[in-house]
């Protein structure tokens, strides 16, 4: 279905960065419409989302009307559409905690139009139809993430900040050169155009995928991974979101991984698992899921300061969405789509409330911290809520979302079950070392002794209502579940079964006869020449 509005999610971003630009140094106009701006993101999509739900719509828009998969195609299906929408929620929460827990000089420049121009990049990512403009969406985001890692200009945030910018130039490099050689092949990057041909050449009959798909196949695993943060390619994530701002923190730990997942999730089911090497990647996939799900766990476990642990955490869920994708299922698509979205809200919710546990302590080092739950309750109760819902406890909102993994690996990968229950085990030790050290043990830290129910200090008031949004958001995927996973389901299905994906962005029935597909896609092939335009006007014009 033809939707044009949905161009909205990518340039409300960008108006908003440029007109916080202009707007610099004037903090409360910055805040006012980006606050706005998330807003509205956050509402409209949650609004297609209904119409997705209720009539399995996917809504496109050809940009300029060029007919895909010649032009640039703008899709928002269950999958793209539960990211976009989770993502703003998240933008949005931490956003508002930034008012509190960020210092006034790094708000007064840049930080608004980068985090703007980091959510055009996001925004871009989950709903471009095509292989090249995904790798433009990647690099706005990311030259955004640049110079959002080195705000405040600490001597370690900018030790980290070369190493995260020389690993994802790496990646850049080799996504062009993939992405290059994809259409070599292929002769497309249109992502349904290339799910189609895929499944033509490998029909009963076909003629096969021409040769060297299967190492562009490998190359592609490389750049996502790589962003993903999946094993062995994780090693520059826990250093990198351990010493930017937190509530910065909060949003790449919620959303930059998720980009790299967003991409394994999207091409690998649609066009690159497919073919004489689908055996070898499958492998390298559920290699990787095991690897990623409990070296990360062990590595939380081990630590004493809070932000890495949550940032190794980070590694060690995403080996639950590549254990779904490397199954390969509508259920376990379904199922890591879930699970991803939660993890999105649950994880920038920690990392918000670490924030404010370093503002009443002076650190994250939990031998130095302790007597929060006298401290301020609420507090207690938010960590607890988001800590038990990454650990996946029912009724909360990670339970739902490893079961329907964990289900179906029983009957394919039977091991990567019992290693997901094992880092889930683990990861409920490494949350109750975060609470039993600083809520539990004698009060520590330079602004914990006080009097039992004092006063929340008011400077903090807006950190408290982004966690609470998003604790909140928390609990509704938990106890409103089902209609989150039905959509997911959908999702699900129409990676495994792109027939519905490829009709709505090629615009034709592909169930329909060979000889009426070929009409149509001719039909929408006829370019106009703009000269042969030029010169039939001047020959009316002429007397």
């Amino acid at each position: 279905m033809t939707n044009h509005w949905i161009i909205l999610f990518i340039i409300v971003p960008q108006v908003t960065g440029i007109l916080s630009v202009l707007l610099m140094n004037k903090i409360r106009a910055q805040r006012f419409i980006g606050t706005l701006s998330f807003v509205f993101n956050t509402v409209f999509s949650i609004y297609l989302l209904l119409e997705v739900r209720a009539h399995g719509t996917i809504f496109v828009s050809q940009m300029s009307d060029w007919p895909a998969p010649f032009g640039i195609s703008i899709v928002f299906d269950g999958l793209s559409g539960l990211l976009v929408a989770a993502s703003s929620m998240v933008a949005l929460g931490c956003y508002i905690h930034s008012f509190s827990l960020m210092h006034p000089m790094t708000q007064r420049r840049y930080f608004h139009p980068l985090i703007q121009l980091l959510m055009f990049g996001v925004n871009l990512s989950f709903l471009t139809g095509d292989l090249f403009n995904l790798f433009v969406s990647f690099e706005i985001m990311l030259m955004a993430s640049y110079a959002m890692l080195t705000l405040g200009a600490e001597r370690r945030q900018l030790t980290q900040a070369y190493k995260y910018i020389l690993l994802n130039l790496i990646a850049s490099t080799v996504f062009v050169i993939a992405a290059g050689l994809v259409y070599g092949l292929m002769g497309t990057l249109n992502m349904a155009d290339l799910a189609r041909i895929v499944a033509e050449k490998t029909a009963p009959g076909g003629e096969g995928l021409p040769a060297g798909f299967t190492a562009v196949s490998v190359m592609m695993l490389l750049v996502f991974g790589l962003k993903g943060a999946i094993f062995p390619l994780w090693f520059w994530l826990p250093d990198t979101y351990y010493t930017c701002p937190i509530s910065i923190a909060a949003m790449f730990s919620g959303m930059l991984t998720k980009v790299g997942v967003y991409a394994l999730a999207r091409t690998f089911p649609l066009i690159f698992a497919h073919g004489a090497g689908h055996s070898m990647i499958m492998v390298i996939f559920a290699i990787s899921a095991a690897f990623t799900m409990f070296l990360g766990v062990l590595g939380a476990v081990s630590n004493h300061e809070v932000r890495r642990i949550l940032a190794i955490h980070v590694i060690s869920q995403v080996g639950y969405m590549v254990f779904g994708i490397a199954l390969m299922t509508p259920i376990a698509l379904a199922g890591c789509l879930f699970y991803m979205i939660q993890h999105m809200v649950v994880k920038s919710a920690l990392f918000l409330c670490c924030g404010i546990m370093e503002r009443y302590a002076g650190t994250d080092d939990l031998y130095k911290m302790g007597g929060l739950l006298k401290r301020d309750r609420l507090l207690a109760v938010l960590f607890f809520v988001a800590a038990m819902s990454l650990v996946g406890l029912p009724p909360l909102s990670g339970f739902f979302g490893k079961l329907v993994i964990i289900q179906e690996g029983w009957h394919i990968h039977w091991w990567l079950s019992v290693l997901g229950l094992a880092t889930g085990a683990l990861t409920l030790l490494s949350m109750l070392k975060i609470w039993s050290y600083g809520f539990w043990n004698p009060p520590k830290g330079q602004h914990v002794v006080v009097p039992t129910g004092a006063p929340r200090p008011r400077m903090l008031k807006s950190g408290y209502f982004g966690v609470t949004l998003l604790v909140l958001t928390a609990l509704f995927l938990g106890f409103g579940a089902q209609p989150v996973y039905d959509i997911a389901f959908q999702a699900g299905e129409q990676l495994t079964n792109p027939r519905a994906y490829i009709s709505a962005v090629l615009q034709y029935d592909i169930d329909a006869p060979p000889h009426e597909q070929l009409a149509a896609a001719e039909h929408d092939a006829e370019v106009v020449d703009p000269m042969a335009v030029v010169a039939d006007e001047r020959e009316e014009a002429t007397p």
